[in-house]
């Protein structure tokens, strides 16, 4: 049995449980030491936690809260989310980061993915909860790195209750110019991205077998496409309805699936960045220092959309104010598009 076998049946058995995988050189002075997956799941039943255990050659730590996880460190968490575990990728920069950051606020414990390694560990390094967070280079298209982030989310926390896939690139070009390279490395990131996350996250959720939730971050341009945005269109679109069909295959195993249509967020955004800006401004005719006003007189509030604002839709859907929705997407752009 692997590390991700034991750690799946653990949940199977104790869903009220995290854990954290230890140091299995040497057993402990307080180690439980079942012989048999029989003798584990008795004892799963009936311990009280902390629970330190040795099965095979594996060693686990078994507890309530994150905090006793980690020695000398950390709270339990309060909020809606406080228990759960969350993995979100991009969570270097952009709307990944804020995401990440509104699902920790909301007190759950966050694995930090993204390709980007120093801001990884400059992201992480703000929170104030060590008990609660840890990070993961993970390069979504890649399906080994994909598999060996999450195994290091259950290694750390024993458990995935939330997915939230913020990974994705916006390639600025009018379709006569459009690179192939360029479109089909859109179509990788955003599409086979959300593809292997999800679907790693959703073995995880089976074999733990006490559901789930997922949120995708689409776009508005996935709902109403944008101008000189062929590869960003598409994906976007596609994520809306390989969500939809997730909805349908995984509810019976208690997961949702939902979306946010997020409209133009500029603060902290890589997509937004000044060559994208530029683009952004010759499309409209106007210069690049006007862009940010332009899309907001474009809404219904006229008011500029912050990643604050993005995160607490995650937090809503991933929560059990939103218990019966799935299949659906959330569409947070200050009332802008009215294709629904």
């Amino acid at each position: 049995m692997n590390p991700r076998e034991l750690l799946t049946l653990i949940q199977s058995i104790r869903p009220d449980a995290l854990a954290r995988v230890l140091d299995a050189s040497d057993a402990g002075d307080n180690d439980q030491q079942p012989e048999s997956e029989a003798a584990l799941s008795a004892l799963l039943r009936d311990a009280s936690l902390p629970l330190s255990l040795r099965f095979g050659e594996h060693r686990v730590l078994l507890a309530a809260g994150p905090q006793d996880l980690v020695k000398g460190a950390g709270t339990a968490g309060a909020g809606p989310l406080a228990g759960q575990v969350a993995v979100v990728s991009g969570a270097a920069s952009g709307l990944g980061m804020g995401i990440a950051k509104g699902l920790y606020q909301a007190g759950a414990a966050v694995l930090f993915t993204d390709i980007d390694a120093d801001g990884l560990v400059k992201v992480c390094a703000e929170m104030d909860d060590p008990a609660r967070v840890h990070h993961a280079v993970v390069n979504v298209t890649d399906e080994n790195s994909v598999a060996a982030g999450f195994d290091a989310a259950l290694a750390r926390f024993g458990r995935v209750d939330i997915l939230a896939c913020c990974a994705g690139v916006a390639p600025p070009y009018n379709l006569v110019d459009f690179p192939l390279d360029k479109f089909r490395f859109a179509c990788e990131v955003n599409l086979t991205g959300y593809f292997l996350m999800g679907r790693e996250a959703a073995r995880i959720m089976c074999a733990q077998g006490h559901g789930g939730s997922m949120v995708m971050l689409s776009s508005k341009s996935g709902l109403e496409p944008s101008k000189a945005n062929t590869a960003y269109n598409a994906t976007k679109s596609g994520e809306l309805h390989m969500a939809r069909g997730w909805a349908l295959e995984l509810g019976g195993e208690g997961i949702r699936v939902n979306c946010i249509a997020p409209g133009n967020v500029f603060e902290g955004s890589k997509i937004w960045n000044p060559e994208y800006m530029k683009k952004a401004a010759e499309k409209k005719g106007i210069q690049p220092d006007e862009v940010i006003p332009y899309y907001n007189s474009l809404t219904a509030l006229n008011a500029e959309i912050k990643p604050d604002d993005i995160a607490n839709a995650a937090v809503f859907l991933c929560s059990d104010a939103a218990r019966r929705m799935t299949g659906q997407v959330l569409v947070v752009d200050s009332g802008q598009v009215w294709t629904r």
